[in-house]
């Protein structure tokens, strides 16, 4: 449970969107729902914005700007922000926040034990601050927690998206039951700096084949090539996945290319792409990370 310490606003208690699986749903943030009062809220994640909205404030924001969004149509962006002297950090979870109690508790209904997060972030850091990103795995309770992991982004800008990726630190054997991710814009609630903006692209979870990713897909049952490739890259699906995604990136993080992948065999032309090397990665229908590589386009 992670207590917001500085949240001291009117009673609410936004309910938890109806989900099972994944435990990273609308992942790259691209669904929203716009309400009466006056904000949109990304689905099937909870914000402050039901209960800032009485003062005028939106902690969470669809950004459509192109400078900001990373692949699609939006972003989300959390802002720290301030009512009478009480600081409000931009805040969005997969479970249910509680104004009164101050906490976030709960989480998707989830079994499995990734061993990584990943994600694409930017951020405008004002005096100091820095942002926050948290996963967790609980057993039977929010107390038991059998995993986690904790990213915090530098205390200095970030002015172009960026890729983390981040191990899950397991505490115990216990079976997994739920999943809960918690993002902030300010890591420190009591201490952080009003201005301060995150820019969230993309989360997800990496398993190798140590944690599970055999449960999921068979690598195997996916091949990509040639390496080199030259003109185009031939991906072959014969798994039970119908809807694959494929992402290449460039030495520095940037995405060049993106498809979506059935069964069979896939063709995918590398109009514009300069030679060099490039890291691929293959994500099923829950955004995990089931496959990755290296290739060199000549």
């Amino acid at each position: 449970m992670k207590s917001i310490t500085t949240i001291t606003l009117i009673f609410f208690t936004t309910l938890l969107f109806a989900q099972t699986n994944p435990a990273t749903p609308n992942a790259d943030f691209q669904s929203w729902t716009h309400y009466s009062a006056g904000y949109d809220d990304p689905d099937s994640w909870n914000c402050l914005n039901p209960t800032t909205t009485t003062f005028g404030l939106y902690t969470c924001v669809k950004d459509s700007t192109p400078a900001d969004v990373y692949t699609g149509k939006y972003s989300a962006r959390l802002i720290t922000m301030s009512y009478f002297g009480q600081l409000i950090p931009g805040t969005m979870t997969t479970g249910t926040i509680n104004t009164t109690s101050q906490t976030i508790s709960g989480g998707l209904s989830y079994t499995l034990r990734p061993d990584s997060i990943i994600g694409w972030y930017k951020y405008t850091s004002a005096s100091g601050d820095n942002a926050d990103i948290e996963f967790y795995l609980f057993g039977s309770s929010n107390s038991d927690t059998v995993g986690e992991a904790f990213y915090k982004t530098p205390t200095s800008t970030v002015g172009a998206y960026t890729r983390f990726s981040l191990p899950l630190t397991y505490r115990s054997s216990h079976a997994v039951q739920t999943a809960l991710w918690i993002v902030t814009s300010s890591v420190n609630q009591n201490n952080g700096k009003v201005g301060s903006q995150l820019y969230v692209g993309e989360l997800g979870l990496v398993f190798d084949s140590a944690t599970g990713i055999n449960n999921i897909i068979n690598q195997d049952m996916i091949t990509v090539g040639p390496n080199p490739a030259n003109g185009f890259i031939s991906i072959r699906n014969i798994s039970n996945s119908k809807s694959l995604l494929f992402s290449l990136f460039d030495v520095t993080g940037r995405k060049v290319e993106e498809e979506r992948i059935i069964n069979g065999t896939n063709n995918i032309q590398l109009n514009g792409i300069s030679g060099g090397a490039y890291i691929y990665y293959m994500q099923d229908e829950q955004n995990n990370v089931i496959k990755t590589g290296k290739i060199i386009v000549q």
